[in-house]
């Protein structure tokens, strides 16, 4: 019999023999009880103690790596507004403007050519349109910029002349006309002031339209039609020297673009308009200065530059 047990029945008969009023103390009970538990905890068995961890459906995540703090590196400085002439090897430079426009910043690029140290081709292959990174591969030019419209079928929609042979039909009255004779000399006219003659000995030409900037340094092109796009245009300066120039940003309209190079510190003589839009393609990679702006799409006329 249990110790409470014992208790219990001693209480009864104690009880009996001495009566109610000679019962013990309220407060004795409650002693023995809790010395009855106490002897009940200290013959419980120990359990032994867990040896794996149970997971948890969502476990609780690591605590991330300190990050190691960064080297000190000098920062980019901002590129500047205009870099001026960058030589880009004999008879080769490039230029990079940054200038306001009535959209916001233009970026543009422009590389200018001395026709009497390199050579002008035409480029033409309406069957295998090539982006502008393949046209570089395959000609090894450095540079080129993509040439005048075309249509579905990537034929040319104005005249055209490869290596001697003729394509397409040349615009009357309207557009401009970059040309090379069989000795090698270049010249940008306005097909509405000087046509083009079939019997020219040309060996390279390249029609676009509109003409900017009439010869003579005048604005050619005065509608405004309202529809900025990305630009590309070939131009002769006062010197003589080619200008390829690419807007790689939808900043001007033709209007615009017309008035800025016939204001610009560049010397323009005459400016035609190429292909621009999507089709707005140049690259330069000569002597350690290499810009590339890409068209959007597989070009099959390009104007190419290269020593040779």
């Amino acid at each position: 019999m249990s110790l409470a047990k014992r208790f219990s029945s001693q209480c009864r008969v104690d009880g009996r023999r001495l009566g109610q009023s000679q019962r013990p103390p309220f407060t004795v009970y409650y002693g023995l009880l809790f010395i009855c538990l106490v002897l009940a905890a200290c013959t419980r068995p120990t359990l032994p103690a867990p040896t794996e961890l149970v997971p948890t459906l969502m476990p609780m995540p690591s605590p991330a790596p300190a990050a190691a703090a960064a080297p000190d590196s000098p920062q980019a400085s901002p590129e500047p507004s205009d870099t001026g002439w960058l030589p880009a090897g004999a008879g080769l430079a490039l230029r990079r403007l940054r200038v306001n426009s009535p959209s916001g910043l233009a970026r543009i690029s422009i590389v200018r050519v001395d026709p009497g140290l390199l050579r002008f081709r035409v480029g033409y292959a309406p069957d295998q349109p090539a982006l502008l990174a393949r046209w570089h591969q395959a000609s090894g030019a450095l540079a080129l910029i993509n040439g005048g419209f075309f249509d579905a079928q990537n034929r040319t929609t104005s005249l055209l002349i490869s290596g001697g042979v003729s394509s397409g039909e040349s615009y009357i009255g309207r557009g401009g006309m970059f040309t090379v004779d069989q000795a090698g000399a270049v010249g940008l006219r306005y097909l509405g002031e000087q046509a083009y003659d079939p019997a020219e000995p040309l060996a390279e030409a390249l029609q676009s339209w509109p003409m900017l900037v009439r010869p003579g340094g005048t604005v050619a092109y005065t509608y405004e039609d309202g529809e900025r796009a990305r630009r590309s245009v070939i131009a002769i300066d006062r010197s003589g020297q080619v200008l390829l120039v690419a807007v790689a940003t939808p900043s001007f309209t033709l209007r615009e673009l017309a008035e800025w190079l016939a204001a610009s510190d560049l010397e323009i003589d005459a400016a035609l308009n190429l292909d621009g839009g999507s089709s707005t393609g140049l690259l330069l990679a000569s002597d350690g200065q290499y810009e590339q702006i890409d068209a959007f799409v597989p070009l099959p006329i390009m104007l190419l530059v290269s020593r040779e």
